[in-house]
C-alpha cells in the first residue's frame, strides 16, 4: 500500500506540471537559519526567496538584486564611508604686472616703467594657480531603518597650493600708475648706478567645503533610482598675496646718503566664507555589479567675504637709526585696514561617478566633478595699482591706492577616485 501511495502521489504531481527535477530542487536542503539570521523569519519550502543588495552608491537601494551578477547578498549594509582622491584645478589668479626690469643702461627714470622700449613683467600680468593639484573628500553616512533615506556627512578639501617668485638682479622695479602725473611710473628696487635689491612674492589660495544632507528616495526600480537631497552646506575659499622688498644705496642720491636701506612689504588676504541651504538630486543606473551617478545639487546662502590690507617701511639711516611707518606701496594708509561684505550667493555643484563593486563591502570610483561660486571675493580683486605717493610720504592728491569690493565667478573642477566602504 505503502508503494502505490507513493506511485500515485508523485502520479498527481507530474498531472499538475511539475517535474521531478522542479521538485527536488523545490526541496533541496536549505539552511533556514542562514536566510534567518539576515532576513527574520524563516522561509517555507517552496517560497520564493531574494534579498536586496545594500551597496549601491548611495548606501541604500531598492531592488538591486534584479541587476547583481553576483547574486544576492549576504547582509544588510546600514553604514557606509568613502574616501576620495581630488585632482582638481581651481580658477587662476590674474594679478596686474608686480615685478619688472629694463635692458641695462636704462635710466632710473624709465627702470621697469611699463610702455617704455624694452620693459619686461617678471612677475604678474598673467594668470597663475589655475593648474592641477591634490585633495580630498570624505563622506561617511546612516541609512534609515526601512531603507528609504539616509544622513550624510561629506568633507571636501582642495589643498593650499602657491606660486613664490624672488629676484635680486641689478634693474628691478615695481610698475604703478601715478595719479599725480597720469602716466605709467616705477619704484625702483635696484639699480647698478646707486641701488641694490631684491623682491619677493608669494601667491597662494584654498578650497574647503562641508555638507549636512538628507537623502529622501524619490524613484526606485530594479535598477534605477533617484534620491532627493537636502541640507546645508558650508564652503571656504581662502587667497593671499604678499610682497617684500629691500634696497640700499650704494651711492648717495639727493639726501638719500649711502648706505641707507629701505625695507617694505604689502599683505593682502581674502576670506569667503559661505553658509546655506542646500538641494539637489542623485540619479543612479545599475548594471550588475556597475553603477553610473550622476549628481546636481545647488547651495543657496550669504557668502561673506573678509579682506584685511596691511603694509609697512622702514627706512635705516647710518648712524641716525631706524624709522618705521605704516604702509608699503600698494598697500598704503589710503587702503590699509580690514573690510567684509556679504552678498546673496549660489553655489551649484555638478558630478558624474562610474562605480564598480568589488564585493558586498568594497566599491570602487572614478568621476568628475565641477563647483560653481558666484559673487567671490579674489585677491587680485583688491589690489589697486594706481598710487598718488610713495612711501613713505603721507597720503596726498588722489588718495590712492583705494579699496573698493568687487566680485568675481569662481570654478573648481576635476577628476576623483575613491573608494567606499559599507557595513
Amino acid at each position: 500500500m505503502s508503494g502505490n501511495a507513493s506511485q500515485d502521489s508523485e502520479t498527481v504531481k507530474l498531472a499538475s506540471g511539475e517535474s521531478a527535477d522542479a521538485e527536488a530542487s523545490a526541496v533541496a536542503p536549505v539552511s533556514y537559519d542562514f536566510y534567518d539570521s539576515f532576513v527574520g523569519d524563516p522561509l517555507s519550502p517552496g517560497e520564493e526567496f531574494a534579498i536586496e543588495f545594500d551597496g549601491c552608491d548611495s548606501g541604500f537601494c531598492d531592488g538591486c538584486d534584479a541587476c547583481d551578477s553576483m547574486g544576492m547578498a549576504s547582509h544588510r549594509n546600514q553604514f557606509w564611508a568613502r574616501a576620495e582622491y581630488l585632482a582638481w584645478a581651481l580658477d587662476g589668479i590674474r594679478l596686474p604686472p608686480l615685478v619688472t626690469t629694463s635692458p641695462a643702461g636704462t635710466t632710473p627714470e624709465n627702470t621697469g616703467v611699463l610702455g617704455q622700449s624694452g620693459t619686461t613683467v617678471l612677475f604678474g600680468g598673467d594668470e597663475i594657480l589655475d593648474s592641477l593639484r591634490s585633495g580630498a573628500r570624505i563622506s561617511v553616512g546612516r541609512i534609515d531603518s526601512n531603507r528609504d533615506g539616509a544622513i550624510e556627512l561629506s568633507a571636501l578639501g582642495v589643498f593650499s597650493d602657491g606660486e613664490s617668485f624672488s629676484n635680486s638682479g641689478s634693474l628691478l622695479a615695481r610698475p604703478v600708475f601715478n595719479t599725480q602725473t597720469g602716466a605709467e611710473d616705477a619704484m625702483l628696487i635696484a639699480h647698478p648706478d646707486f641701488l641694490s635689491g631684491a623682491v619677493r612674492v608669494q601667491v597662494e589660495n584654498e578650497l574647503y567645503a562641508f555638507d549636512v544632507l538628507r537623502r529622501q528616495r524619490l524613484v526606485s526600480s530594479a535598477c534605477d533610482s533617484l534620491d532627493l537631497l537636502i541640507g546645508y552646506r558650508h564652503a571656504r575659499l581662502d587667497e593671499m598675496l604678499r610682497i617684500d622688498q629691500a634696497s640700499t644705496y650704494t651711492a648717495a642720491r639727493g639726501q638719500i646718503v649711502s648706505g641707507t636701506s629701505v625695507v617694505l612689504f604689502d599683505d593682502f588676504d581674502v576670506e569667503n566664507q559661505f553658509n546655506g541651504a542646500e538641494v539637489g538630486f542623485n540619479y543612479r543606473r545599475r548594471s550588475g555589479t556597475w553603477t553610473l551617478a550622476t549628481l546636481l545639487k545647488v547651495g543657496l546662502g550669504v557668502n561673506t567675504a573678509e579682506v584685511t590690507i596691511d603694509g609697512g617701511t622702514t627706512n635705516t639711516v647710518p648712524g641716525s637709526g631706524s624709522a618705521s611707518f605704516t604702509g608699503g606701496l600698494l598697500a598704503q594708509q589710503t587702503n590699509i585696514g580690514q573690510y567684509d561684505d556679504s552678498q546673496f550667493t549660489v553655489i551649484p555643484e555638478v558630478g558624474i561617478t562610474l562605480s564598480k563593486r568589488i564585493d558586498d563591502f568594497v566599491e570602487l570610483s572614478i568621476g568628475y566633478s565641477l563647483l560653481y561660486w558666484s559673487n567671490a571675493t579674489r585677491v587680485a580683486d583688491i589690489i589697486d595699482r594706481s598710487v598718488s605717493q610713495f612711501p613713505p610720504e603721507p597720503s596726498s592728491g588722489s588718495g590712492n591706492p583705494r579699496f573698493g569690493f568687487e566680485t568675481d565667478d569662481f570654478v573648481a573642477h576635476g577628476l576623483t577616485t575613491g573608494v567606499k566602504f559599507s557595513f
